[in-house]
C-alpha cells in the first residue's frame, strides 16, 4: 500500500518541507488505518456473534447517547489544536507549555465533577423504554451506561494527547492510539466469544477502558520523551490562555454539537422510527460504504495543522496548488464509493455472513450521503486548520435544529429512510456555504464573516 500510494503523493505533495511532513503522515496514517479497517471489519462478525442482531444495536445506540456528552468540553482540544500548532509554527514553546497545561486542567475541572453527577442521575433513567426494547434490559443498561461513562470521563481528558501530537504534524503518531486498541480489543473481544456468555457488560468494559489504557500509557511514555518540552504541570497553568483557546474552542463547541446530533443522535432516531434491528442495519451499510471516506480523510487529517502553519506564514500559493489537487482526488473517491454500493450484495455475505440481511436501499441511500459529507469534508478540514470557522458555527445550527425534528417528519412516512434524508439534506446546505468560503480564502477575496 505505502509504496503504490508513494508515487501518487510525491506528485501530490512536492516540493516543500511541509509538504514532505503531509506526505510521510498520510503513509504512516494510510498503513495505520489499514490495519484499523481489517480489525473493524473483523470486529462486526465477532460481536454479532458474540452478542446479537438485537443485543448488538443495543449496544451501539447506548455507547452513541454516552458519546453525546464529548461536546462538554466545549472544543477546547479543537481550540488547542490550532493554538498549539501556531505556536509550533513561531517556535514559542513556552506558550505551548502553558496552553497544553491550561487545557489538561480545564478538562479535568469539567469531565471529573460531571461524570459523577451523572453516575447519580444514570439510574433515574428508564432506559429500555428509552430505547425501545424489553423492560427486562433495564438493569443491564444502567451498568453498561454507568461503565461507559467512567470510561468516557478519563477519555475525554487523556485523549488531549492525540491533539498535541497532532499538533506538531505527527498525524500519523496519533492515528496509532485508536489502532493498538482495537486490536487489543478485538483479541479480548475472541476470547470473550470462547469463555464466556454473551454479555453487554462485558462489552462495555472491553470497548472502553482499553483505549483508556493506550492513551493513559501513551502519554506517559511521549510527556517524559520528545514531548518534554511542554509536558503539561500546575506552575504551567496560565488562566488567560482559557480565553486564547475558548474564543477558537467555543466556535468548535457549537460545531461539535451538531455533529454529535446529526451523527450519533441517528442511532437513538433510527431505534425510535424503526427498531434496534434497523440500528444495526445503517451502522453496518455506515462502516461499509464509510470505508470510502476513511481513506479520503485519513489524506486530508495531516493537512489540518499544515494549513495552520500555512496560513500563519500566507503561503497561498501552496494551500491553493494542494486544495485543486485535492478536488481532482476526490472524483476517484466518488466512483469508489458508488462501486463499493453496486458490489455490496455480493460483499455483505462474504463479510458478516448469514447473521443478518441489509437492505439495498440502505446501503444506496448511504451511498448518496456519502458522496456529499465526503465532499464537506474536503472543505471543512482545510477551514479549521485555517481558522476562520465563524461561518461553520452559524451555519452548522441548522442540522443542530433542524436534524431531529426533519428526521421524525420524514421517518413518520418513510421509517429510517426519512433519517438518512434528513442527513442529506442538511449537507447539501453545508457544502455549499463550505465551498464558497474555502475558495474566497484560498483566492484571498473573503470578507466580513468569511473570513472569520
Amino acid at each position: 500500500m505505502r509504496n503504490l500510494l508513494s508515487p501518487f503523493l510525491s506528485k501530490l505533495l512536492s516540493g516543500s518541507q511541509r509538504s514532505n511532513n503531509v506526505k510521510r503522515n498520510i503513509l504512516g496514517s494510510l498503513f495505520l488505518k489499514g490495519i484499523s479497517i481489517v480489525v473493524q471489519l473483523l470486529l462486526v462478525p465477532l460481536t454479532l456473534n458474540y452478542l446479537s442482531t438485537e443485543l448488538y444495536g443495543i449496544w451501539l445506540t447506548v455507547s452513541s447517547v454516552v458519546l453525546w456528552l464529548s461536546f462538554f468540553d466545549i472544543g477546547f482540544s479543537l481550540g488547542l489544536k490550532n493554538r498549539l500548532a501556531e505556536a509550533i509554527a513561531q517556535e514559542d514553546y513556552s506558550t505551548g507549555k502553558q496552553l497544553v497545561s491550561t487545557t489538561y486542567i480545564v478538562l479535568i475541572s469539567i469531565f471529573i465533577p460531571l461524570g459523577i453527577i451523572l453516575e447519580f442521575i444514570v439510574p433515574l433513567v428508564h432506559w429500555s423504554a428509552l430505547l425501545n426494547v424489553d423492560a427486562s434490559y433495564n438493569e443491564t443498561l444502567i451498568d453498561v451506561v454507568r461503565i461507559l461513562l467512567i470510561a468516557f470521563v478519563f477519555q475525554m481528558v487523556l485523549h488531549t494527547i492525540s491533539t498535541i501530537v497532532a499538533s506538531f504534524q505527527k498525524v500519523a503518531l496519533s492515528n496509532a492510539f485508536p489502532v493498538i486498541g482495537n486490536i487489543i480489543s478485538l483479541a479480548v473481544i475472541w476470547l470473550l466469544t470462547r469463555y464466556t456468555a454473551p454479555s453487554l457488560r462485558n462489552m462495555a468494559l472491553t470497548i472502553s477502558f482499553i483505549p483508556v489504557m493506550v492513551l493513559l500509557i501513551s502519554s506517559i511514555i511521549l510527556f517524559n520523551g520528545r514531548l518534554k518540552s511542554i509536558r503539561p504541570a500546575l506552575s504551567a497553568f496560565n488562566s488567560k490562555k482559557i480565553k486564547d483557546i475558548f474564543s477558537l474552542g467555543i466556535k468548535f463547541f457549537i460545531i461539535q454539537i451538531q455533529v454529535i446530533v446529526i451523527q450519533q443522535a441517528t442511532n437513538l432516531l433510527i431505534s425510535n422510527v424503526s427498531n434496534p434491528d434497523y440500528v444495526t442495519y445503517y451502522n453496518i451499510s455506515y462502516r461499509y460504504i464509510g470505508t470510502a471516506m476513511m481513506i479520503f480523510t485519513l489524506i486530508l487529517g495531516p493537512l489540518w495543522p499544515a494549513f495552520t502553519e500555512a496560513y500563519v506564514k500566507k503561503d497561498y500559493e501552496w494551500m491553493n496548488q494542494i486544495y485543486r489537487k485535492l478536488s481532482k482526488l476526490y472524483i476517484a473517491v466518488f466512483g469508489m464509493i458508488w462501486i463499493m454500493c453496486i458490489l455490496s450484495p455480493v460483499i455483505y455475505p462474504i463479510w458478516i455472513g448469514d447473521t443478518t440481511h441489509i437492505p439495498f436501499l440502505m446501503t444506496l441511500s448511504l451511498a448518496v450521503y456519502f458522496c456529499l459529507v465526503t465532499w464537506d469534508s474536503l472543505q471543512i478540514i482545510l477551514i479549521n486548520g485555517i481558522g476562520t470557522i465563524k461561518l461553520q458555527s452559524y451555519v452548522t445550527l441548522i442540522g443542530l435544529i433542524f436534524h431531529i425534528p426533519l428526521s421524525l417528519f420524514f421517518g413518520h412516512y418513510i421509517g429510517v429512510y426519512g433519517v438518512i434524508f434528513s442527513m442529506i439534506l442538511i449537507t447539501i446546505v453545508y457544502s455549499i456555504f463550505f465551498t464558497i468560503q474555502i475558495r474566497k480564502i484560498l483566492n484571498q477575496t473573503a470578507k466580513d464573516i468569511w473570513q472569520k
